[in-house]
């Protein structure tokens, strides 16, 4: 029996933990050991095995699944965190890359109105060229036709002033002058000149009157009247200095037409040089601005199109972070119904367990309890059994064994059936100690889920305090990072300044220079044009020094060209370089505008980002605090429930002569009669 006591008892602990008292342990194998065999035919035992079989399934589970549910936890922290410096760099590249576009667009409104101003003047400019030329041309082709004709009516009065002196001086008389063939080809010239547009009209009266003269004459034969005849009719000078007058006129007429067509064309050289330097200087200042819009057009549509990008990965982000974050309140709620039920579960199988032992305990004892078949034992069989008992409890650490043989040993002392009552003090022992088992299983219990909880809250503050830190990390180096390039664009703001106050002082010094040289070349090309006219006004009237004034006139001239040159380039030159001063300084007042912004903004962003860093400094101190005091209560915890190992060479002495106590006493108790009976049935068959 003792062999087949140790196999049972063996396979029965496993129901109870080594953690369990020792005193539970003995008292179950002593019970076991004279209910073995009809425990074999009890279902209400096997019910309660499974029952607890199946609680402790359902906890081991319920610990699996909470083990799960942390890892999943601080995945769904891990990746929220990630989202969230995601969607961070996300919406800074966002601002930077809409404030590219806007500097972009304002370049190219700049662009248009500079574009659209350039055309315009180049248009404008074009259309007065065009227009001072086909002036010029008309001039030019009116002052050859009059100079033709000038020419033609010197020519056909020097021609007649020579007839006529050469007639009048052999003694020819009108009508032998009127009659030569020579003569009438001059008076028909005369003609014509009489009807010339450079004639005066007195000029042509008295012309006229000549003719006429001519014309009575050749009726007048041998009439031939004296010199006098010749002379005009109001008492002018001769025919002749008639003549002559005529010819000076038309000499007169022909060297102011000279000037006037040099003046003419001068004056619109050099119009046309400022015309055509102008549009050349317009239309290069043109292409510059539109290679200029074109790149800005390309950094916008550039811009534009990394903007589209980064928004969709934005949204993106944003999305994918909701969906973790539902996924994980979904879970959430899904492992709190979970565990709700599990509670439940076990619950439900705690209240089964105590249901069957308390209201099945008499059925039980009745239909599958023992009786005593026999009482011949004898007294010192009853000592032994007592013997065992005690030493079992001398050498076991449990002192309930102790207390056990002594209530054992006054049962055998007063009890006429001392079995029987040995038997109930063993299982008053046994529900008393199923009852600190139980009270251990919920101290157990009580320690496993409160250790959980703190343990994932310790996790939950520890990742809190990390993400707070890195919060705090983040927006310093977001800080430093913000004042390097707030330092970077004051500086730049400050070498704009200088730079443009350097310019400004370089203008003022060549806008002074050319006021000085403008005055200067003007008063040169005035009096290089007023000695021009006084040496050609005294040189028309003495024709007999022109060709000594001819020279200085014509180096004059030169004179007059090259100040006139040079005063319409040193105007050209002062107009491109306002041009480009105002163009630099539009430009400069654009990027000291965009500049301004940046600082600006990033001087508001550096406010926030100090704010913020306040803000979860302090939420870090408050979590620090509250993570301190889970620690506190997991220390407390772990005093109150981690037990102090047992060295494992005391608990084998102690089980040993645990078991040899137990199996001595029942050896005993079987040696002497002690039996085993059948289920109730069975018992009123043997009656």
């Amino acid at each position: 029996f003792g062999s087949s006591l140790q196999h049972r008892c063996a396979n029965f602990l496993p129901c109870f933990s080594a953690t369990q008292p020792p005193a539970m342990r003995v008292s179950v194998c002593a019970v076991f050991a004279v209910t073995t065999l009809a425990a074999q035919t009890n279902p209400i035992s096997k019910i309660l095995d499974l029952l607890a079989g199946l609680r402790k399934s359902v906890v081991s589970d319920g610990e699996a699944e909470q083990a799960a549910y942390e890892r999943y936890t601080k995945q769904c922290k891990d990746d929220s965190k990630q989202k969230a410096f995601e969607i961070e760099d996300g919406q800074n590249q966002v601002s930077e890359l809409t404030a590219t576009i806007e500097k972009a667009a304002a370049k190219i409104s700049s662009l248009d109105s500079k574009i659209e101003s350039l055309s315009t003047n180049v248009k404008q400019n074009e259309g007065d060229l065009a227009a001072a030329t086909a002036v010029r041309t008309q001039e030019h082709h009116d002052y050859v036709a009059n100079d033709k004709e000038l020419v033609e009516v010197i020519g056909t009065l020097e021609r007649a002033v020579g007839v006529l002196e050469k007639a009048l001086k052999g003694g020819s008389s009108l009508v032998q002058v009127v009659n030569n063939p020579q003569m009438r080809n001059v008076v028909d010239a005369l003609g014509a000149v009489a009807t010339a547009a450079s004639v005066s009209s007195k000029d042509r009266r008295q012309l006229a009157a000549l003719l006429q003269s001519s014309e009575d004459a050749e009726f007048t034969a041998g009439q031939a009247p004296e010199a006098a005849a010749y002379e005009t009719h109001d008492g002018s000078s001769s025919i002749l200095d008639l003549l002559g007058d005529m010819v000076d006129k038309a000499e007169g007429q022909k060297s102011d037409a000279d000037k006037a067509e040099m003046t003419a064309q001068f004056e619109f050289n050099k119009v046309k040089q400022s015309l055509e330097d102008q549009i050349a200087f317009d239309n290069k200042q043109l292409d510059a601005a539109r290679k200029g819009l074109a790149s800005q057009r390309q950094v916008k549509a550039t811009a534009e199109g990394d903007l589209a990008t980064t928004q969709a990965e934005l949204a993106e982000d944003i999305k994918s972070d909701k969906e973790t974050h539902d996924a994980c309140e979904k879970a959430a709620d899904e492992w709190n119904v979970s565990m709700q039920e599990r509670q439940n579960e076990v619950a439900a199988l705690d209240k089964a367990a105590q249901v069957i032992k308390e209201k099945t305990g008499g059925a039980e004892a009745q239909a599958y309890g023992l009786v005593q078949t026999a009482t011949t034992a004898r007294t010192h069989d009853y000592a032994a059994v007592l013997s065992q008992i005690v030493e079992a409890g001398r050498t076991g650490a449990d002192k309930s064994i102790s207390a056990l043989a002594v209530r054992v040993k006054a049962a055998l002392a007063s009890s006429a059936d001392p079995f029987a009552k040995v038997k109930g003090l063993i299982a008053e022992m046994i529900e008393r100690l199923e009852k600190q088992a139980a009270d251990a299983a919920a101290q157990h219990e009580f320690c496993t889920t409160e250790t959980a909880k703190s343990t994932a809250k310790k996790e939950d503050k520890e990742s809190e305090v990390e993400s707070l830190s890195a919060k705090i990390d983040k927006a310093h180096s977001r800080i430093s990072k913000l004042k390097e390039e707030v330092a970077n664009l004051q500086g730049e703001l400050s070498h704009i300044a200088a730079t443009d106050k350097e310019l400004t002082d370089i203008r003022s010094t060549e806008h002074a220079a050319f006021v000085k040289a403008e005055k200067d070349y003007s008063d040169g090309v005035d009096g290089v044009q007023m000695a021009l006219k006084v040496l050609r006004d005294y040189y028309a009237e003495n024709e007999a020094n022109a060709s000594a004034g001819g020279s200085i006139i014509s180096i004059l001239e030169v004179a007059e060209s090259d100040f006139s040159k040079l005063l319409t380039e040193a105007r050209e030159a002062e107009d491109e370089a306002q041009e480009a001063y105002d163009t630099q300084m539009e430009e400069d007042k654009l990027e000291k505008t965009t500049k301004t912004g940046g600082v600006k903004y990033k001087t508001q962003e550096i406010g926030q980002l100090e704010k913020a860093i306040v803000e979860n400094t302090d939420s870090r101190d408050g979590v620090s605090e509250e993570l301190d005091a889970v620690l506190e209560y997991l220390s407390k915890l772990n005093d109150q429930c981690v037990a102090k190992p047992e060295p494992y060479e005391e608990r084998k002495r102690r089980r040993e002569a645990e078991l040899a106590g137990l199996k001595d006493a029942l050896e005993i108790l079987e040696g002497e009669s002690i039996g085993f009976l059948s289920v109730k049935t069975v018992t009123r068959h043997m009656h």
